[in-house]
């Protein structure tokens, strides 16, 4: 209805709210002065007067929207247009009731919730179950009272967890902007305004963020003003105290109370400081902390040499990495938290090699540790992995042109896309730099020839900047390509001795047990493996499931123990249950030594392709063969997806 988004979301608040409203609660809730709310109160009025309705003040009451019956029709559908484009899915509006649940000071109604988002009595009955599911997850309870309704029941610290992840998800861009469905679900705090405090104080104190962690920082920051100004408070947030930590935060906090009108209390600060402290490596300084994270990073590629004689002990870079990260991760542990990974599901479904190692890896490495890493902490750890990866599998660089990697997820995901571009662009690029894209300013352009980056940015004069995504596709490698080396030969040529026709079945096995007895027999006839294979590949399924995508899975055991490389193929008449989350049907048991090591990446690639291409694997379920099998591959992966 207004160009200006503040006046909407005024009007919108008068529509959500029947009652008189204070001014002062206005002046609040909208960080904006008394002049300025009369002032915008008087745009909406002309703007009203075309639907015979207008915001009224009562002395010693308050504001009040006055709106006739004939013309609230009009006025909703006009008002409202852009919050049915903001919950336009299921997904969505359950988002959305949970967060007006959490806020809630009182229970709500069925027919208050269903008109909120525009659907049926029914259907918010059938959103209620799910959001009790959801809820659970964070030890919260839907409670429900009859003639009342329903409100939120639970600690304020898992209320909030519950919050910002709703806040955090479904978002498919992880560009440094805030969503308007962000905007909606945090009551519209001004994520600008904070951003900019946050950046200032960053860069007065000389610290340095992804652009995501930069951006979890301020939602979290907006979430406690936000439930501050709701009266929604934490009664406590034990964390281990650091006088130095907060002493350095101290004028931050400062600010933000004076700019929002709110005071932050010790369990307040505690909250703040601990996600400060968790998306800045210049805090963690706790040395014991980085003497720790050594030992668990040689412990690591110890255990990846085991599983896989790839040796990456060697790798400095790497290894510098690697404990930078690890203690990060031991002080956010420190401080009782995880991070989340924006692009988990990218890593798992498309670095199956690199994920693959440094899963195996990280459950032996913190077996004995006092906590495990989440799925999340092991996907950007294998980010680093796949850096190393490439750099093992080819080591010859030679560098010419400069490039520049922009990322803006993490550090690990700028140091994958600047290993895998070496890789691919080896005789033609030369990476001069990574950095998040909110740091360019600092960036000296004389010497980069080129740009490629993960994320939208300004065009630097003469400098060609290329915008690519995480995997690299074939248009990606177009738009980066000055000149590539093309094989005659297709990849799936250089990994056909894995196979054989003896090591191929197809089979009515009714469980993961038996067709891993199946294959094992297999390979034993074969003679490339132990007697021990077939134990050693049930006990790492019984650690970690090998499942992939609800078809393949890649049965192995977690260190070498076969005298050759061999795969044997196994296609299922039925899908069996593989893990709690998983199923399976195309098996592909891996028997790996040292004898086709330089193919080991391709195959992995293969991998790659075969899960990513549900077409291809309605193909392959069909074939009859080991060579009906090879040529399937050959024919429906084409050679640029290496």
């Amino acid at each position: 209805m207004f160009q200006n988004s503040r006046l909407n979301e005024l009007l919108e608040y008068f529509l959500m709210h029947k009652e008189y409203i204070a001014s002062s609660k206005l002046v609040k809730q909208f960080q904006i002065s008394e002049r300025t709310l009369r002032n915008d109160i008087r745009d909406i009025n002309k703007e009203l007067k075309k639907y015979h309705a207008q915001i009224l003040l009562k002395r010693k009451e308050g504001y009040y929207l006055h709106l006739d019956e004939s013309a609230s029709a009009d006025l909703l559908e006009e008002a409202m247009k852009e919050k049915y484009q903001q919950l336009d899915s299921a997904d969505r509006r359950i988002n959305h009731l949970i967060i007006k649940l959490l806020y809630a000071d009182n229970y709500l109604r069925q027919d208050d919730l269903a008109d909120d988002v525009f659907v049926s009595i029914n259907t918010i009955i059938n959103y209620l179950k799910v959001i009790r599911d959801i809820l659970s997850r964070y030890d919260l309870t839907l409670q429900t009272k009859a003639n009342l309704g329903y409100r939120i029941i639970g600690e304020e610290l898992d209320m909030r967890k519950c919050a910002i992840d709703l806040i955090t998800s479904n978002t498919q861009q992880y560009a440094f902007q805030f969503s308007n469905e962000q905007k909606s679900l945090l009551n519209h705090r001004n994520l600008e305004l904070i951003k900019e405090i946050v950046m200032v104080f960053n860069r007065t104190y000389d610290l340095h963020f992804s652009d995501y962690n930069l951006k979890n920082l301020i939602l979290h920051i907006a979430l406690s003003i936000s439930r501050l100004q709701a009266g929604k408070t934490l009664a406590a947030y034990p964390v281990p105290q650091n006088q130095q930590l907060n002493d350095l935060l101290d004028p931050l906090i400062t600010h933000i109370e004076e700019k929002f009108q709110i005071k932050f209390k010790a369990a307040e600060r505690n909250y703040i400081y601990s996600y400060y402290a968790s998306s800045a490596n210049e805090l963690f300084s706790q040395q014991n902390h980085f003497d720790h994270a050594q030992k668990l990073v040689q412990d690591f590629l110890n255990y990846i040499y085991e599983s896989s004689h790839i040796d990456l002990r060697t790798d400095r870079l790497l290894f510098k990495d690697l404990s930078q990260h690890l203690q990060s991760t031991l002080s956010a542990k420190y401080y009782r938290l995880d991070k989340k990974n924006p692009l988990l599901n990218t890593i798992k479904n498309n670095y199956i090699l690199a994920y693959e190692l440094t899963e195996t890896a990280a459950y032996q490495t913190f077996e004995h540790e006092p906590f495990e890493l989440s799925e999340d902490e092991i996907g950007y750890i294998a980010l680093h992995v796949g850096a190393a990866i490439e750099r093992y599998f080819d080591t010859d660089f030679v560098h010419r042109k400069r490039a520049l990697i922009v990322y803006d997820s993490s550090y690990a995901e700028g140091s994958f896309l600047a290993a895998k571009i070496s890789t691919f662009f080896k005789d033609a690029l030369e990476i001069a730099g990574r950095y998040p894209s909110h740091e360019l300013s600092t960036v000296d352009y004389d010497k980069i020839d080129l740009i490629i980056s993960t994320v939208p940015i300004k065009h630097i004069e003469s400098i060609p900047v290329v915008v690519v995504e995480i995997p690299l596709d074939k248009k990606d490698i177009k738009h980066i390509a000055r000149a590539v080396t093309k094989e005659n030969e297709h990849p799936v040529s250089k990994i056909v001795d894995f196979f054989s026709p003896s090591l191929f079945v197809r089979t009515a096995a009714q469980s993961r047990e038996e067709i891993i007895h199946i294959l094992s027999s297999l390979l034993k006839k074969t003679g490339c493996v132990t007697d021990s294979f077939e134990e050693k590949v049930l006990e790492r399924e019984s650690r970690i499931s090998t499942a992939m995508d609800g078809v393949v899975a890649l049965p192995h055991p977690m260190s070498i123990c076969s005298s050759r490389s061999m795969i044997a193929v196994g296609i299922l008449k039925q899908p069996v249950k593989w893990s709690e989350k998983d199923h399976a049907q195309i098996i592909l048991m891996l028997a790996l030594a040292d004898d086709k090591k330089k193919e080991l990446k391709t195959l992995y690639d293969t991998f790659v392709a075969i899960t990513n291409n549900p077409a291809l694997e309605s193909l392959l379920l069909q074939s009859q063969s080991i060579q009906e099998f090879l040529q399937i591959l050959k024919e429906h992966i084409p050679e640029d997806f290496y």
